[in-house]
């Protein structure tokens, strides 16, 4: 259905972002219970999602969200307060939508509906007495929202907010805002609300626009739209159809009379309203009555008669295809970055033209300035481009303080959770990327951190631990940090650890941060005891593995006692990286500038060796030969250019042929058959078609560290042999 209707991937994905909405609403309501927009907030939220589920065919979501709207209603309306146990029920509910989501139409079956009911069930203490939790989905209805059934078994069920009352008719008149449909919102989808809450009868004031004219816009709404409504639901279930659009439009509700009126006569009372759309409200009032107690006079009372609302249509088919493909992911961007893309690809179009022009007269001045402000706009459009990719990373800040919450109960500790610089940001590939590594940070945090509230008081402090993650700009990089004020990690007990697992000699005499980073060895923890949590030492080298592929770095700083932080730096982008282009033999290569650190040159005598050391200000350090590690064909030079690059405090140095230049790099990945390769973290296309490699600095440090280590352990051994 979603390749049918686009409506449907769209509702998806705005009921995702509700969702996410709707979980920091209630992270913060647990801060404040007292805040009654952020109930509102949640409110809206359910009751959106409701409506939409119902409309395109989610029915289970439908059904399940209606009770706890209604509970929602009742802490608006002053008859519930917000307590912790109703948060808690209320965010299990929104893993529950979530789920049912994500499941195919065939999948919702007994299991999910019987945890629906498990969840209903635990909702309705919150519910007004006598009243039942959601119906199965059986007998789920066929409208918009949940229907609730009435007490007379023969009158149908209708969509309202809690229990239907008498029928009533409703007059409104809903004059839309011009541009409303530039707010999400849709007039069609109102009117289908309120069709399912009864019968409804539209009547259109105004002239059909000239779809020829020059002020003809095909996004603005036009007309007045008188209506009448015949429901048993309350005047409030009305205006809560128009509450995304009341601030803009105009809504009037009124209701005219008790009881019903048969569908004929319910058109003919409409029709005394024609030429009245600039009428006031007494007046139009005024002229229903008239008309009004004249067809009494004639008529007799009949059964309410529920229309099928208009959105109905085709959902056997959505039921029944809402397995098809995903919907494909989509981003908000800000109309400002689209309206510049837009003025700047006029821009293109102009330049296009004048360089056009000037090969045509052969004028060389003016393409040498056509390439001047190509240029300057390929420069701006990178930015701008590259800006429709960028994401606040609070984005994904209130998942982490739903886990950390979450976790902290289980785990009996207290602890606060403070997100700093959510209004940073970064490229939404390395957003998504980023969540797994952060969230085993944090857990770690809280697990092997932060300590229980006893144990806290007794090394005097407080009961409640505290967990920070921030985020800011520096440089070219975005920089995360979490800080705990834990126990802090023993340097005694990481290199006890890494001793009896061999990954550092008994005599061996490494500094602090070079013991730290063996935390980030395969198989490597200090957890005296395995937790459901963490302990099996199984996490901290794929962080580190992640980070790297993401071409960032992660560090950590301990102080017993006092607390751990973990800091962890990535680009901004993955999309383009500034380079130096060097070459060696025929092959083109890319260092990237964050790891450059400066140039210097070497004669080479008798055979070059692929690792080998150099001299550099007063200082040993390693250097490998690309030409030897690639196996590159022709003959070594007598003079090369050494790139001299530098990574965690290590420098390392690679030899080339020459440096051609800096470069921008746009990235590509490497194919999945070439996956494998070392060193090697993407490919970029050159001005003149050929293609660099992109090095993987981090990669190759590792390497050259390995291959003097087994030179140092060589030598050590030679010597030992000869004592």
């Amino acid at each position: 259905m979603r390749d049918i209707d686009p409506s449907i991937g769209l509702y998806v994905e705005e009921t995702r972002e509700l969702l996410g909405e709707l979980e920091r609403g209630l992270l913060d309501l647990e801060k404040d219970p007292t805040d009654m927009e952020g109930v509102d907030a949640c409110f809206r939220a359910m009751h959106t999602i409701k409506g939409g589920g119902a409309m395109f065919g989610f029915e289970e979501i439908s059904r399940f969200t209606h009770d706890v709207e209604t509970v929602y209603d009742r802490v608006r309306s002053g008859q519930l307060t917000v307590t912790r146990e109703l948060l808690s029920l209320t965010l299990a509910a929104k893993d529950h939508i979530l789920a049912l989501l994500d499941a195919p139409a065939e999948a919702v079956g007994p299991e999910l509906r019987a945890a629906s009911d498990e969840l209903l069930a635990s909702f309705a203490a919150f519910l007004p007495a006598g009243s039942q939790p959601g119906k199965p989905a059986a007998a789920a209805p066929q409208a918009a929202g949940e229907a609730v059934a009435s007490a007379n078994p023969d009158q149908p069920a209708y969509a309202c907010e809690g229990r239907p009352g008498p029928p009533g008719i409703y007059w409104i008149r809903f004059r839309p805002a011009p541009r409303i449909l530039h707010t999400g919102n849709d007039p069609v989808r109102i009117l289908a609300d309120l069709d399912a809450m009864g019968l409804v009868r539209v009547l259109r004031h105004g002239p059909l626009p000239d779809l020829d004219a020059s002020d003809f816009e095909p996004e603005e709404a036009y007309g007045v739209y008188d209506m009448l409504v015949r429901t048993p639901c309350g005047i409030n279930s009305l205006r809560d159809v128009f509450i995304f659009v009341e601030g803009d439009s105009d809504v009037t509700i009124e209701r005219i009379h008790e009881g019903a009126l048969r569908d004929d006569d319910l058109t003919a009372l409409l029709g005394n309203l024609a030429g009245l759309d600039a009428a006031p409200t007494d007046v139009v009032l005024e002229t229903l009555g008239r008309a009004l107690a004249a067809m009494l006079a004639s008529i007799s009372q009949a059964k309410a008669q529920v229309r099928s609302k208009v959105a109905r249509i085709g959902a056997i088919e959505a039921g029944a295809q809402r397995q098809g493909a995903p919907a494909a992911a989509t981003l908000r961007v800000d109309a400002a970055r689209l309206d510049s893309v837009v003025t700047m690809a006029g821009e293109l179009v102009i330049l296009q033209s004048r360089l056009r022009q000037a090969v045509q007269a052969r004028d060389l001045d003016a393409a040498a300035a056509v390439d001047e402000d190509l240029e300057r706009l390929t420069d701006a459009m990178r930015d701008v481009a590259l800006g429709l990719r960028m994401l606040p990373i609070g984005t994904v800040f209130s998942q982490f303080t739903r886990l950390l919450r979450d976790l902290s109960a289980s785990l009996g500790k207290e602890v606060d959770f403070e997100a700093l610089g959510g209004d940073t940001e970064l490229d939404k590939t390395v957003i998504d990327r980023i969540k797994d590594p952060l969230v085993h940070l944090l857990r770690n945090s809280l697990d092997h951190g932060v300590e229980p509230p006893d144990a806290r008081q007794r090394a005097g402090k407080t009961p409640h631990g505290r967990v920070t993650l921030s985020a800011s700009h520096s440089g070219g990089n975005v920089v995360i940090s979490i800080i705990d004020d834990g126990r802090g990690i023993d340097p005694a007990v990481v290199r006890q650890k890494a001793v009896e697992r061999g990954l550092l000699a008994p005599d061996a005499d490494p500094s602090e941060k070079e013991l730290f980073d063996l935390i980030f060895a395969p198989g490597f923890s200090t957890a005296a005891a395995i937790s459901d949590v963490s302990g099996r030492g199984v996490g901290m080298d794929v962080v580190k593995r992640n980070i790297e592929a993401l071409r960032g770095t992660v560090e950590v700083e301990s102080v017993l006692g006092r607390g751990t932080t973990v800091t962890i730096k990535l680009p901004l982008t993955l999309a383009i990286i500034d380079g130096f282009n060097v070459v060696v033999g025929r092959d083109s290569f890319i260092v990237p500038l964050v790891t450059l650190r400066g140039f210097q040159e070497r004669f080479v005598t008798g055979e070059a060796r692929t690792v080998e050391n150099m001299e550099r200000m007063g200082d040993l350090i390693p250097v490998v030969s690309l030409r030897r590690l690639f196996s590159v064909p022709g003959e070594q030079p007598g003079y090369e250019r050494v790139v001299v690059t530098e990574v965690e405090g290590e420098m390392v140095g690679f030899c080339v042929d020459r440096v051609v230049g800096r470069q921008q790099a746009v990235i590509k990945s490497l194919d999945t058959c070439y996956r494998h390769l070392k060193w090697i973290s993407g490919t970029t296309i050159n001005g003149d078609g050929s293609i660099s490699l992109i090095l993987d600095v981090p990669q190759l440090v590792r390497f050259v560290r390995g291959q003097e280590d087994s030179r140092l352990h060589a030598a050590k051994a030679s010597r030992t042999l000869a004592q």
